[in-house]
């Protein structure tokens, strides 16, 4: 073979092997991007259906505390506070964010240990924005004072019960001169 041959060749050659490895690594990338968007669309159905699991076990229990703080609604919620809460606790444990299931324990803690009225105010506000955080909104900058200080009407600005809301838990805790007991 002469040497033009040989270079004829390579021109033919080359450019026809170059061909088939990218068609070959086109292909492998494609694949590898349709088991992408295979796996990515089984997450987005695995969130969705946790979502709607997360929401039947929020709402009753978000309705009923946000009922408690209606006055003409607070004794019959009440009256039924106890079975939305057996749910609730039944299901949070399955179903809730590792910080819903904390601030929840917390506030069940806190409920067998006489709290003051600002430490239970304090901390169901902290459960609530746990849940926000969980089903819909993980970097809201919502704070306590902002999640339940809507719905108190004789809230003062710099009072004790603003400041439920917005002083570190043990320092309330110690102002309240409660103990924690976890």
């Amino acid at each position: 073979m002469t040497s033009a041959q040989i270079l004829q060749a390579l021109g033919i050659g080359i450019p026809a092997v170059v061909s088939v490895v990218s068609a070959i690594v086109a292909a492998r990338y494609a694949s590898r991007a349709r088991l992408a968007e295979q796996q990515a669309a089984r997450l987005l159905a695995l969130e969705e259906r946790t979502a709607g699991r997360k929401r039947e076990v929020y709402e009753p229990f978000v309705e009923t505390l946000g009922a408690i703080l209606v006055p003409s609604q607070r004794d019959a919620t009440m009256a039924k506070m106890e079975k939305v809460m057996i749910e609730f606790q039944t299901f949070v444990m399955i179903w809730g964010s590792d910080q819903v299931v904390e601030a929840f324990y917390r506030f069940r803690r806190a409920s067998n240990h006489e709290p003051p009225a600002r430490i239970i105010v304090r901390l169901v506000a902290d459960l609530l924005i746990a849940i926000r955080k969980d089903i819909a909104w993980p970097n809201t900058q919502v704070t306590a004072l902002q999640t339940l200080g809507s719905r108190i009407t004789d809230l003062e600005p710099g009072g004790e019960l603003e400041q439920a809301f917005t002083l570190p838990f043990e320092e309330l805790a110690r102002k309240e001169s409660w103990t924690i007991p976890w």
